[in-house]
């Protein structure tokens, strides 16, 4: 695997997990009003649930190559739109971070929680499919194959981390959610990028 590939499935990692919507919220609430013990604890939950998510799309990417290589191109191509839709949806968005009120639930609790807002949430599912689906091929090893799907449960689980340590310094707090749609805007840029850049290199 080159330094390439590499980085690329990586920064579309980030790039997910970095995207403002139900799970960030869960995980800030949960840092804020519990304590960061609690928001490491929900992290460390939603990086499970992503990586079954990942798990789940890697084999059945894998099944659909050996099975009908004309639908997996048919797959890649409207991924590729998708991600775009995605983008062009994260631009126009408006939607600020809002946070309930005061949980004190004990630990497993918080864990259970990070677990269950990715579980629940079948668009994870979809970004996946449309994700590694760009770099799925008959070529894949299975040491290539579980490094796509550590890789995703690891860096949502280090951002999440990270993200529960900044916040719970109310200087970073503050200017997260004053920047929530600034950093959607940024994001969904970067989509519609990645998407275009995908497509040239289907095309050549």
């Amino acid at each position: 695997m080159s330094i390439i590939i590499f980085l690329k499935i990586f920064i579309v990692c980030i790039l997910g997990a970095m995207s403002p919507g139900p799970s960030m919220v869960v995980v800030i609430n949960n840092a804020i009003f519990k304590n960061r013990y609690h928001g490491i604890l929900t992290s460390l939950g939603h990086g499970i649930g992503i990586g079954i998510y990942a798990l789940f799309a890697v084999l059945g990417i894998a099944l659909v190559i050996k099975t009908d290589l004309f639908f997996f191109n048919t797959i890649r191509i409207l991924s590729i739109f998708f991600l775009i839709y995605l983008g062009i949806k994260s631009i126009l968005s408006k939607d600020t971070l809002d946070f309930p009120e005061k949980d004190l639930n004990g630990g497993m609790a918080s864990f259970f929680q990070g677990l269950s807002i990715s579980l629940l949430n079948p668009k994870i599912f979809i970004w996946f499919v449309a994700i590694y689906s760009q770099f799925m091929s008959v070529d894949n090893d299975v040491i290539f194959n579980i490094y796509l799907i550590f890789t995703a449960s690891i860096v949502d689980a280090l951002w999440y981390i990270l993200l529960t340590f900044l916040v719970t310094s109310s200087t970073a707090f503050r200017l997260i959610k004053s920047k929530a749609i600034l950093l959607q805007r940024f994001v969904g840029g970067v989509f519609i990028l990645i998407a275009f850049v995908l497509l040239i290199q289907i095309l050549l």
